[in-house]
């Protein structure tokens, strides 16, 4: 239970324990089930990164045996231990799902889907097909969707989801794609992806609202990140996107009509819509590429005042939301900050060893200060 729960519970218990709507006894035993509960849910935490961890090494033993004994076994052989070990991958996560042992059932969901793609590469080697890059990821994708109806287990969705964002990053680099992206450098195409991906996903029978934090987490630090790059080094600048602009603006608007679908729960639709929108400004005012003059600088200031700006508004939504993990974050992010902007400033005078004293100091004190913000971010009850 973290510190903020924990705060939240003892003044409840006060406020009825002062009101006489509980005794001591009931109190204990409530407590006592709230840890319990508490303790189920890290366990089930455990199991579910055990169960993935299974069925990685499942599916990467299966791959290295047929490789190891390639010229060993007949092509038939190949195709049928294939199809067989298909079949019995997502027959088993089907009865173990129906035997309620889930963690079992996720990895075996887990190592299904990815022998589809093995499959695809099988095939390939043994027919002597050659194709693009992007074709064989295309078919994985097709053949996985429909197992998302006939199998809804979390584990084929989020292979669905890193299929689609495998094809669609292949596609974008592909020299004869018709999404072909002419610059890759700024954040654009790298954030739009994965949310495009996730709200895309989010339509399937079984949703992962984890992948939904996640994709968030991955779309922050690429605000963070190239907001911090354009502003010390003028880098991450281009938005010359080409044929990939047909996969980022449509990525980027289904974030904002859609951001419950691809952004974190604990960030309301405000939030999430202000993050998107303020993290790309500096690149839409500052145009194709930076060039020194009045309207870029703008956007280099832009990028180092969003930042912060950025980093204090992920805070508040995690601590209105009782998210300790997005305060961590968003105070993280506002170090990086600092730091970023101390050494970009005072680097060049840094040299003797006063500097590095003080340079030391200075950097403790604002750990020190940045931490203590932290603890009674979560400390506080927020209404």
């Amino acid at each position: 239970m973290s510190l903020r729960e924990r705060s939240i519970l003892d003044r409840h218990f006060d406020a009825w324990r002062a009101a006489g709507l509980i005794t001591p006894e009931l109190e204990a035993r409530l407590r006592q089930s709230s840890a319990e509960l508490q303790q189920r849910k890290a366990g089930g935490l455990v199991m579910k990164a055990l169960g993935a961890l299974g069925g990685a090494l499942l599916l990467a033993g299966l791959v290295l045996i047929v490789a190891e004994n390639w010229d060993a076994l007949p092509r038939a052989v190949k195709l049928g231990a294939w199809a067989a070990l298909q079949v019995a991958l997502l027959a088993g996560a089907h009865r173990m799902g129906q035997a309620r042992q889930i963690a079992v059932a996720e990895g075996l969901a887990l190592a299904g889907s990815g022998w589809v793609l093995a499959g695809i590469a099988l095939v390939s080697q043994i027919y002597q097909l050659s194709s693009r890059d992007p074709n064989g990821v295309w078919l994985w994708l097709a053949l996985i969707v429909p197992v998302a109806w006939v199998l809804p287990r979390r584990a084929v969705t989020v292979s669905v989801f890193a299929a689609v964002v495998a094809v669609l990053l292949l596609e974008a680099h592909e020299a004869d794609s018709w999404i072909k992206v002419a610059d890759a450098e700024g954040p654009w195409l790298w954030m739009a992806v994965p949310l495009l991906a996730a709200v895309l996903i989010s339509w399937l029978p079984t949703r992962v609202h984890a992948l939904q934090a996640w994709t968030g987490a991955w779309a922050f630090g690429i605000i963070t990140i190239a907001l911090l790059v354009l502003g010390a080094t003028h880098d991450a600048d281009s938005s010359v996107l080409g044929s990939a602009w047909w996969v980022v603006a449509p990525g980027l608007l289904a974030a904002l009509v859609w951001p419950d679908r691809c952004l974190p729960r604990s960030w309301d639709a405000a939030t999430c819509r202000i993050v998107l929108v303020a993290g790309l400004l500096p690149w839409v005012v500052m145009g194709r590429d930076f060039d020194p003059g009045m309207k870029d600088t703008l956007a280099v200031g832009l990028a180092w005042v969003l930042q912060i700006a950025i980093a204090i508004l992920v805070i508040r939504a995690g601590a209105r939301a009782g998210s300790d993990a997005w305060v961590n974050v968003g105070y993280l992010s506002l170090l990086s900050g600092v730091l970023t902007r101390y050494f970009d400033f005072f680097g060049n005078y840094l040299e003797g060893g006063a500097a590095l004293l003080l340079t030391g100091v200075l950097l403790l004190f604002i750990l020190y200060a940045l931490n203590r913000a932290r603890q009674r971010t979560l400390a506080r009850e927020e209404a």
